[in-house]
């Protein structure tokens, strides 16, 4: 009989042991996948919630164009969506800068992650807590084992 002979059986042997490593090997970098995925699903969750306690903690100021004032373009517009603030037209001070900015425009900036102001990228804080920083975006975790 054929499968009776000791170097079939031995590569029989390691044919077995090899789809057997290479499931191994799939199952593991299924599980440091998922890892990963959960990690970036925490880290967005959290910057998410540190730009809300930002948005949250700081008031509106009126917009008020000074008459002997020459025009700053900078401080009379809205630099995200780039319109005139209208007089008494209420907007959002950055934390540290200073930056002014429509909060309908810089909420979605903070939410998606970006922990700096647009114009001078300084990393404003909440009642002396500061958001977290930005992580690195990586597509998977074979990135890592290159």
């Amino acid at each position: 009989m054929e499968g009776d002979d000791p170097m079939t059986r031995v590569l029989l042997g390691l044919s077995y042991v090899s789809i057997a490593l290479m499931f191994g090997s799939l199952i593991v970098l299924g599980i440091s996948e998922l890892v990963a995925c959960v990690r970036r699903w925490r880290s967005r969750r959290e910057a998410k919630l540190a730009a809300d306690r930002l948005l949250e903690s700081v008031a509106d100021v009126s917009y008020h164009q000074l008459p002997d004032a020459a025009e700053d373009a900078a401080s009379s517009s809205c630099v995200i969506c780039v319109e005139d603030y209208g007089e008494s037209e209420r907007r959002f001070v950055l934390p540290g800068c200073a930056h002014t900015f429509h909060r309908g425009c810089i909420a979605p900036w903070l939410r998606q992650g970006n922990t700096t102001c647009p114009l001078c990228r300084s990393r404003p804080t909440a009642a002396g807590i500061p958001l977290p920083p930005a992580q690195p975006h990586r597509i998977s975790t074979a990135e890592d084992m290159v």
